[in-house]
């Protein structure tokens, strides 16, 4: 369960920043990106964990990324308050253009010197035929820019991968997105983030937040 002095909100909006759980291990090698992958064992009792953390958190509304991943594990928080759950593509992970669903290890052997590239440049490169982490995360934004006029004084749960959740907080709170990586969260994790007109401000940010 959520701390209750995490009071509901009045004149902020608040966001329950969801991390897709733990993927089936023949995923968890492979460039997924924008794509659908199966859930571990692990993963499906994280989202049992996500319903005991909401338990008695109001919620009025649950926004997610299209991919399987992430639509199916928002419907356990939906189905306790009969909501349903709101699929944006704006929410879905990087494109990874010709490397999607391809292992890393196999993309090393053949295009070595463009994935180290994507990773030493982070952010800034693009895997072949997709876009960079900037492109996507301009993307939430856009999201964020519509969805926030709406949501003063309410709490919404959001389910998408962790690289969206990291470069979003991180354009949040005026970070530059190569430090994004201090953000990152585990897969299950669970960040909340109160949002203001004029700012931002972190509540929790690792599972260790919660009990």
């Amino acid at each position: 369960m959520i701390t209750r002095v995490l009071l509901d909100p009045v004149d902020f909006r608040r966001l329950y920043l969801f991390r897709h759980p733990e993927l089936e291990a023949s995923y968890q090698g492979r460039a997924v990106g924008s794509g659908a992958a199966p859930l571990s064992r692990r993963g499906r009792a994280q989202v049992l964990d996500w319903v005991g953390w909401l338990e008695n958190v109001t919620i009025d509304a649950v926004y997610s990324s299209p991919q399987s991943q992430c639509t199916e594990s928002a419907l356990a928080i939906c189905k306790p308050r009969e909501l349903v759950p709101i699929e944006d593509a704006r929410l879905r992970d990087q494109e990874m253009g010709e490397w999607q669903g391809r292992p890393w290890e196999e993309l090393l052997q053949q295009d070595g010197d463009a994935v180290r590239s994507f990773f030493t440049d982070f952010g800034d490169t693009k895997a072949k035929g997709g876009e960079n982490l900037g492109e996507s995360v301009e993307r939430v934004l856009a999201w964020w820019v519509e969805v926030a006029p709406g949501a003063v004084g309410k709490s919404y749960a959001v389910v998408m991968p962790g690289s969206m959740i990291a470069g979003f907080v991180a354009a949040l709170l005026g970070l530059r997105l190569s430090r994004s990586l201090s953000l990152n969260l585990p897969h299950g994790g669970l960040g909340i983030v109160d949002a203001y007109d004029n700012g931002v401000r972190l509540q929790s940010w690792n599972p260790g937040a919660v009990v």
